[in-house]
């Protein structure tokens, strides 16, 4: 018999014996684990009982770890499956299924607010009349598709400020990518159909579309029409080619996701298929770590996650294995969708043979995902052997300094975590030193600042190696925060770069040993210095420990320089404007809005100039002479 604490004995017997969530929040009042059920007192009854059958290793650890347990009493087993997603979305418990969403993807969205629709990338869905495709996994992915759009179908991509803005047709107009319909007459009707095209080549309704554009040639072509006949050629053409290497599947013309499940132990890939009018046109896998949820409840906290409204619903999902709230799932995805969506588990035929490869995905995913792993712990093991650290560095941050001449100075942190680029730890700092160009000093505040902040409470833990680009001063810099700080766990490195070699292999100095740049010229490897040793360790050429390192290198200078682009164009296209007398924050606001930018400010007229809000004739003159 567990022996329970009175508290938790209470909340037991009082539970409701009616549908609805419970949160468990662990003694300091954070939610650790989420869960619904359509009886309450029964499912939480499971948990602590003599025997359970639930075997997750945080199941007999509950009565130790909690502290609270609040219940939220729902009308159904669908509002409670609802009210679970939203709960599960706001406190992100450790103990439920995490899946990273499609925030960071890209989709290309077809508003309707505009006469002249346009195409434009976003990275969220919104609820709204507009047509959305995508996700897509990368940028180049949607550049891709992007430039066939662009080459053959002829719909504007410029922002609404500068179609409202344009005087005269801009290049893609003049390259054939564009009607112009800002400053040109564009039949609207032609316009239209070139967009219901599109829409029909981003759908993945390829064949239909091919029909439809060769009628059109060919009628074209009998009404001696060549030029037009000629694009439509150009149009066929280009979908064939993005359509040869789809395969067709299944016979029919529904929408489907096939998901996929393959787990060893606590670590699983869920693989989702989609395809469309029986073409796959996307494939992606999703990896979940030290989650002992059995495979119903991974799959409905999957479901959850990944039908949140960033993504379009098929008609169809089929499923590995069956849910206890499949039924509720079905109506639940109808319901935000607007028409039937069915939830399925097959058992034969095609779409049982859709699932197996979405499954064999899955453990394609998981094995390449596991060596790549595998991988990284060697190369970081012998960047520990090789650098003489105490431990395997497994989070590293390296810090760059950008500036000219001190102006706008940033520094940068970047994060490798196992030997990947964790862009969410990223970090900026805006250097407040003054514009002395200083690099050690920069550095040093730099290092200070993100120091003395995880030495509180509300930051994070510090890192197993810090490295820093440069050489023994810029190493010295880290060592002496360190030290000011009181930190001696942390190790520290700086990676130096190549320098050239003179014509009897030393490092060139002065202007009579300097040699010209260029492909025969001899450079000495990069260096690796360390605290309190004198030889700096050279890494071998091409190896993974090296190239780990330069990467974060590059990737730290990057970043660094990135930011200080940006400082440096805001403060140039906005000191024109601000060195004008009468013009504020703002009324420089309302004329960036207007006009869109500085340029279109010194191209738009006097009476156009007059008629932004805020800004009178007498203005307007002011800043039609100050701007030229």
């Amino acid at each position: 018999m567990r022996d329970l604490p009175d508290w938790l004995i209470e909340r037991l017997e009082t539970a409701p014996r009616k549908p609805g969530c419970y949160l468990m929040k662990d003694k300091l009042g954070e939610v650790v684990y989420v869960g619904k059920a359509n009886d309450l007192r029964a499912r939480l009854g499971q948990y602590f009982s003599p025997t359970p059958g639930d075997t997750r290793f945080f199941v007999g650890l509950l009565d130790k770890v909690l502290g609270e347990i609040d219940v939220i009493v729902a009308n159904n087993p669908k509002e409670a499956l609802l009210l679970e997603n939203e709960l599960i979305k706001r406190h992100q418990p450790r103990f439920n299924v995490k899946l990273k969403d499609d925030k960071a993807f890209l989709n290309i969205r077809i508003g309707e607010e505009h006469p002249w629709p346009r195409l434009e990338v976003v990275r969220r869905r919104k609820r709204d009349s507009a047509d959305y495709f995508g996700p897509y996994h990368s940028a180049s992915a949607i550049r891709n598709t992007l430039r066939v759009v662009n080459r053959y179908f002829q719909v504007r991509t410029c922002r609404d400020s500068e179609f409202k803005n344009r005087a005269r047709p801009c290049l893609e107009h003049q390259i054939g990518r564009c009607p112009a319909p800002c400053v040109l007459p564009v039949d609207r009707a032609v316009y239209q159909e070139s967009l219901g095209d599109v829409k029909m080549f981003l759908s993945g309704k390829g064949d239909a579309l091919l029909k439809r554009l060769q009628g059109r040639m060919n009628a074209a072509a009998e009404g001696l029409d060549f030029e037009l006949a000629a694009r439509y050629r150009d149009q066929l053409r280009a979908i064939e080619r993005s359509l040869t290497p789809q395969n067709v599947l299944l016979g029919e013309e529904r929408d489907i996701d096939a998901i996929g499940l393959y787990r060893e132990g606590a670590d699983l890939v869920v693989q989702v298929l989609t395809l469309r009018s029986g073409v796959i046109v996307g494939a992606r896998g999703y990896r979940m770590k030290k989650v002992e949820l059995p495979d119903d409840e991974v799959l409905d906290g999957f479901l959850s996650a990944y039908y949140d409204g960033s993504r379009p619903i098929p008609d169809l999902v089929l499923l590995p294995s069956e849910l206890a709230d499949q039924v509720t799932w079905e109506e639940l995805l109808s319901e935000s969708r607007g028409r039937r969506c069915e939830v399925r588990v097959p058992q034969r035929g095609e779409k049982k043979r859709l699932v197996e490869m979405a499954v064999e995905n899955a453990q394609t995913t998981f094995n390449e995902k596991k060596k790549s792993e595998d991988d990284a712990v060697e190369t970081l093991e012998r960047i520990q052997a090789k650098l003489g650290l105490e431990s395997l560095p497994r989070r590293i941050e390296c810090y760059d300094i950008s500036n000219i001449q001190g102006t706008n100075p940033v520094g940068s942190m970047v994060v490798a975590m196992d030997g990947e680029l964790a862009k969410r730890e990223y970090r900026h700092f805006k250097i407040k030193g003054g514009d002395t160009p200083n690099d050690f000093a920069m550095m040093h505040e730099v290092l200070s600042r993100r120091f003395r902040r995880a030495t509180s409470e509300d930051d994070g833990a510090y890192p197993d190696l810090i490295l820093i680009d440069g050489g023994k001063g810029q190493l010295q810099v880290a060592v002496e925060v360190l030290r000011e700080l009181g930190i001696d766990d942390v190790e520290i490195a700086s990676l130096a770069k190549s320098r050239v070699l003179d014509e009897e292999g030393f490092v060139a100095r002065g202007k009579k040993k300097q040699r010209p740049v260029s492909e025969d010229v001899d450079r000495s490897p990069e260096r690796v210095f360390r605290p309190e040793r004198k030889n700096p360790v050279v890494l071998r050429e091409n190896s993974n420990e090296l190239f780990l390192l330069q990467r974060l290198r590059d990737e730290a200078h990057r970043f660094a320089i990135t930011h200080h682009r940006s400082l440096r164009a805001k403060r140039t296209v906005t000191s024109a404007l601000d060195q004008i007398e009468g013009i504020g924050p703002s009324k420089r606001a309302a004329l960036l809005k207007h006009f869109g930018s500085v340029a279109g400010v010194r191209a738009a007229s006097l009476e156009e100039l007059a008629g932004c809000p805020g800004i009178s004739t007498e203005l307007a003159t002011r800043l039609k002479d100050a701007l030229g």
